[in-house]
């Protein structure tokens, strides 16, 4: 659900999936921008935001995730990213389970590799269930 926060000015924003707003990068110091009706452009974006999220912690979160180090390159880029391999990123985060555990590997060639015990124990299990060996009976994971 989108809430409206007032008119905003051509450039100053974006919408992305599902009518999120965002603030578009430019040049101008967003912070003197006026709007139509006299409010700060940024203080009107602020208000989509939290409006966006549903709960002011959140947006407290994304703003503390959004200043560490290299995140928003990351975040751009894995956006960037073709669906499936959003999707691949996406099953292996969730089946690693514990982040923590997440081994990752660039070699010579520019492949990424991500590792994790986890992630390894589910796609063996997974594929000892997909197996067909002409039993009518389900198999057991354990």
């Amino acid at each position: 659900m989108t809430r409206d926060v007032g008119p905003l000015l051509a450039n100053d924003a974006i919408y992305g999936r599902k009518g999120a707003l965002f603030m578009k990068r430019s040049g101008h110091n967003q912070k003197k921008r006026i709007g139509p009706n006299g409010k700060r452009t940024t203080e009107r974006l602020v208000r989509a935001l939290v409006a966006e999220c549903g709960s002011p912690a959140q947006v407290l979160e994304l703003y503390y995730w959004s200043k560490e180090p290299g995140l928003i390159d990351v975040i751009r880029a894995i956006v960037a990213m073709p669906e499936e391999t959003k999707a691949a990123l996406e099953a292996f985060v969730a089946i690693a389970r514990d982040a923590k555990s997440v081994v990752a590997t660039l070699d010579r060639r520019g492949t990424l590799s991500l590792a994790s015990a986890d992630a390894t124990k589910t796609v063996a299990l997974a594929q000892y269930a997909a197996e067909d060996d002409g039993d009518e009976k389900p198999r057991l994971l354990n």
